[in-house]
């Protein structure tokens, strides 16, 4: 299990590498919210989400030796994306796998950093399953987007960022897929602001984490349903549930065509154009599946921004041309 210590010395090894995202802060006469809110931009991370938080993590503890040979993942994207990225800028070579219902937004911005990618699978589980073959076969790292102590402890440094950010936080929203930002932010937070309330959101037709939680052990959904797909594993790990039953207060669902409005709502009132799951949080407020009149300084966190917005540009493109 990591530690705070283990999520402060990734904040030192990584700093180089991430962003400082910004915190934009809402008051009530800036929105059509009854409340002061804040929202931590994640979406404006390097690569779009929060991963590469712990793939730099990863990568920046491997002997240069193992780093030469090459490194492989599963992703629904975002991951992908962050160590496509990564490896790049550490001149490691990278093999992404994605499933085939990846768009093809996603398939070209990996192998525009340079990774090889291999489509295969019907969802994230069953691409991670062949990713791991292929790695065990050819003798490579896996790096694990969520159920790995270096991942955690890397996706962990968003907690010590918001609390630098914004010190009197006593309310945070954070979506969930495989547990990974949650379970390394909660310790975070939660080691440094026992007091501090954390809620978790997922998709009505993906909410392995609720259904982990609600039976104790991690379950195996039959089948997932949601457009928010970095979102959407069938499982969480058995790491990520531990985590969340320690520190996480509560778990939270909400809708497709919630995060669409909340994605829609973002782009009115802040000018961010992000992907459903990074609407995630702001999809609950807007809902009423959680209430944050009672606090003081809530923060909903904005964790993914790679909405396909190639199709625009190329729309644009071809006008310009006219």
């Amino acid at each position: 299990m990591i530690t705070l210590h283990d999520i402060q010395a990734a904040r030192e090894r990584i700093s180089a590498h991430v962003r400082h995202t910004p915190m934009l802060d809402l008051p009530n006469t800036l929105t059509d919210l009854p409340y002061h809110l804040r929202l931590k931009l994640e979406n404006a991370q390097v690569v779009g989400s929060f991963k590469p938080r712990g793939v730099f993590n990863t990568l920046l503890q491997m002997d240069n030796e193992t780093r030469t040979r090459g490194v492989v993942a599963a992703s629904g994207g975002n991951h992908g994306l962050a160590l496509a990225y990564a490896a790049k800028r550490l001149s490691v070579p990278a093999t992404v796998f994605l499933p085939e219902s990846a768009t093809s937004d996603r398939v070209a911005r990996v192998q525009a950093w340079g990774a090889e990618v291999i489509r295969v699978g019907a969802n994230w589980n069953d691409t991670h399953a062949q990713a791991t073959a292929y790695a065990a076969e050819h003798g490579l790292p896996y790096v694990h987007p969520f159920d790995a102590d270096k991942t955690l402890a890397g996706q962990g440094t968003l907690g010590l960022e918001i609390l630098e950010d914004t010190p009197d936080v006593d309310c945070i929203l954070i979506a969930i897929g495989g547990g990974g930002l949650i379970a390394g932010m909660a310790l975070a937070l939660k080691t440094l602001k026992p007091d501090i309330r954390i809620i978790g959101i997922e998709p009505t037709g993906a909410a392995s984490m609720k259904a982990a939680v609600d039976a104790g052990r991690v379950v195996d959904l039959p089948v997932v349903n949601t457009i928010a797909d970095t979102l959407a594993p069938r499982a969480v790990s058995d790491l990520t549930l531990a985590l969340t039953q320690q520190y996480v207060d509560e778990i939270v669902l909400v809708s497709d065509s919630a995060m669409v409005e909340g994605m829609r709502w973002l782009w009115k009132n802040t000018n961010q154009l992000v992907e459903p799951s990074g609407a995630a949080a702001v999809a609950a407020i807007q809902t009423g599946a959680v209430d944050v009149t009672g606090y003081a300084c809530p923060v909903a966190l904005v964790c993914g921004g790679n909405a396909a917005a190639d199709s625009v540009f190329e729309a644009y493109a071809a006008a310009a041309k006219n």
